[in-house]
């Protein structure tokens, strides 16, 4: 499948009513109207036609199969349907996601960019949820996605380039996603199949860094020197641009093995980039946990102190570099 630039906003429009949608399912609260949440995979084929016809777009599965013979996608149908009629943005949206689910259904044989895209967001959205019985759904479609990006790239196009374009269809943010999934594989022991997506995305990733770590995580099992040498790069990557999130990371696993030296030295550096209670708390966390595991009673009970105290705390609190529990943290770290 090669990628084009044509028509990226109505490529798009199929991931915006997805993001709407993932969006309700977690606060229903949410003000929508039904037909942009609605589950458009759940209806039958007859009941999608009889909306259709109530939009003026009278077709059968005939006449639809004979309409996609002409046109690369569900958009480009779309747009053949509605041109030159005086319709609503809102109703075409509508007239939009019927044909879509009708194209994806009926007419694979012609996968476009937006399907596969809106594919890929569905069993995220299953896999999230926990609703695989197995993981085959998902890993087909990042396998299918490799060899998208993989195909574009050996068409010419640029492997960062590529991999937005795709991005950008998605509702996801699927480079946050291939980071946690390929942890997730890390946390359950499939070294082997974690190694494969790591070599087969990591170009693709804008920032390297996290990838970089997934191999240190995946080193660390056979051999924690080499692990801890790598950390020791991956510090200096830190040092140079800071990264709160990424510091967790690495001090969470740092908690078991790692270098005492690393860990005090990334932890001062993550006290330096503290927003807000939430910030110091995960950090005291950890911290906690680091000295337990090395038998340091006395660090580890002092930061348990330290929590103890805040515990009334709005995490959402902003942390001053001033307080006197962030100073007394950093005297606990030396």
């Amino acid at each position: 499948m090669f990628l084009r630039r044509v028509v990226e906003m109505q490529v798009e429009r199929k991931a915006l009513y997805n993001l709407l949608r993932m969006n309700w399912l977690l606060d229903p609260s949410i003000k929508v109207l039904a037909w942009q949440v609605e589950d458009y995979r759940a209806l039958p084929v007859f009941e999608i036609f009889n909306r259709l016809q109530a939009k003026h777009v009278d077709l059968d599965k005939v006449s639809f199969t004979a309409l996609a013979e002409h046109c690369d996608n569900s958009e480009d149908l779309t747009d053949e349907l509605v041109e030159g009629s005086e319709i609503s943005q809102e109703d075409e949206d509508q007239i939009y996601l019927l044909l879509f689910e009708l194209w994806r259904r009926l007419i694979p044989e012609k996968p476009s960019l937006s399907t596969f895209c809106d594919e890929l967001d569905h069993q995220i959205y299953l896999y999230d949820q926990g609703n695989l019985d197995q993981e085959e759904g998902i890993q087909d479609v990042l396998a299918n996605l490799q060899v998208i990006l993989d195909e574009n790239v050996d068409g010419g196009g640029k492997p960062l380039e590529v991999f937005e374009l795709v991005t950008n269809t998605c509702a996801n943010d699927i480079e946050s996603f291939l980071y946690d999934f390929i942890a997730e594989q890390i946390d359950h022991h499939n070294y082997s199949y974690a190694s494969e997506l790591i070599e087969g995305f990591q170009k693709y990733i804008k920032d390297e860094k996290w990838f970089e770590f997934l191999t240190t995580r995946i080193l660390a099992v056979t051999d924690s020197h080499g692990a801890n040498q790598q950390v020791r790069q991956l510090t200096k990557k830190i040092m140079a641009k800071p990264d709160l999130e990424f510091i967790f990371e690495i001090l969470t696993f740092l908690v078991q093995d790692g270098e005492k030296e690393a860990f005090v030295k990334l932890a001062k550096k993550g006290v330096s980039l503290l927003q807000t209670e939430e910030d110091f708390r995960d950090l005291l966390l950890i911290s906690s946990d680091f000295f337990h595991h090395l038998d340091l009673e006395k660090q580890e009970d002092a930061i348990k102190k330290i929590l103890q105290a805040r515990h009334r705390k709005s995490i959402a609190e902003h942390v001053k570099a001033q307080d006197s529990d962030v100073q007394q943290f950093v005297k606990i770290l030396e």
